[in-house]
């Protein structure tokens, strides 16, 4: 995207809703016959893909670049540091046994 290269992603990945909205390539069913559909849209109008790509390019500079990307990923850092969380279903470790923790030192 970056380099002005559209995409053809499935449903099913994390972004597309924003290839989607951005209009920065195709978004397909995760099934054979629509990937095989999406792509026959893709490679049948030359204009629709000029389009596309630049968009991409627009997208993924204005919204995939450390710039932007930082901010967002301190802000979550500083949320489960600040909030760690251990999840339900996993218990402390306890070891009554000494010897379970020895590695062979």
């Amino acid at each position: 995207m970056h380099v002005g290269t559209p995409v053809v992603i499935s449903d099913q990945v994390h972004i597309h809703s924003d290839i989607s909205q951005s209009t920065s390539g195709w978004v397909c069913a995760c099934s054979l016959e629509s990937l095989t559909e999406t792509l026959r849209q893709a490679l049948a109008d030359a204009g629709d893909r000029t389009l596309r790509a630049q968009n991409a390019q627009r997208y993924a500079q204005t919204h995939y670049n450390w710039t932007a990307i930082a901010p967002r990923l301190i802000a979550a850092y500083q949320t489960i540091t600040k909030n760690p969380a251990r999840p339900q279903n996993i218990q402390a470790m306890e070891y009554d046994d000494k010897s379970a923790m020895d590695y062979g030192s």
